[in-house]
């Protein structure tokens, strides 16, 4: 199936995935983008059913636990269709990327889709009880997420924000969810935030998260040491010395 040089490649018909839900993101802020998508596909044992090709495909391949992986691809079963972007689109090829798959989830009768991203934390207040926003577009109804919408003035910039538009343009319902995030490293906090949105309030499903839990807490304790490490640097030369060196 081909639109402006893209091209999906798919080993199973197309009711295979009808009525299904499709989960999708690019790597942005925190890498939640990719890391919600990966873990979902692992998590519910979804079989590799495809992959996309574009005219500037990113020259990479990944050694996993299941193989070699492509830049795009598509895992899919148990009504779920996990869309594992490894590498954002070049910028010539967005447009054309995005289209190209929001019109071959209307084709083959995916019911929603699920699009996943990191919102900067420099817009979290101090209060934030949920960890997300979210927001869909004009066809979703249901369900109603337990978080507020993101906030009038907020937005969504690259591939994310096209694949919303053309999933409208298709007829597809989608609801975005964009759980507070580092902007730089990758972020499991914010990963694991987004996937029990989306495992439990969107898709209502069981899937085990107990690996992204253990990599959160990992990472929660490390920066917890960074934390206290520099208060301690910044004491030391508040009294006249440090062991920071430049």
């Amino acid at each position: 199936m081909k639109a402006r040089s893209v091209t999906i490649v798919v080993r199973q018909p197309p009711e295979y995935f009808k009525g299904s839900v499709l989960v999708a993101g690019f790597p942005g802020f925190g890498r939640v983008g990719h890391v919600i998508p990966r873990y979902l596909a692992s998590a519910l044992s979804l079989n590799k059913v495809g992959y996309v090709l574009t005219p500037k495909l990113p020259s990479m391949i990944v050694m996993e636990d299941d193989g070699i992986g492509f830049p795009f691809e598509l895992y899919a079963g148990k009504g779920v269709v996990s869309v594992v972007n490894r590498a954002v689109p070049e910028p010539a090829d967005q447009n054309a990327y995005c289209n190209e798959l929001a019109l071959w989830a209307s084709q083959v009768g995916v019911r929603m889709a699920v699009l996943v991203g990191g919102l900067s934390r420099e817009y979290k207040q101090q209060d934030e009880k949920y960890g997300y926003r979210w927001l869909h577009n004009s066809l979703y109804s249901d369900p109603k997420l337990s978080a507020p919408l993101m906030e009038e003035g907020l937005g969504v910039v690259g591939p994310l924000a096209l694949l919303h538009i053309y999933l409208e343009h298709y007829g597809v319902p989608s609801v975005m969810v964009l759980p507070y995030s580092a902007v730089e490293a990758v972020d499991y906090d914010a990963a694991l935030v987004g996937m029990k949105v989306i495992v439990n309030e969107v898709l209502g499903i069981q899937a085990s998260m107990e690996e992204l839990e253990k990599l959160a807490e990992k990472q929660k304790e490390e920066l917890e040491k960074i934390t206290e490490l520099l208060a301690s640097q910044a004491r030391e030369g508040r009294q006249g010395g440090t062991n920071i060196f430049m």
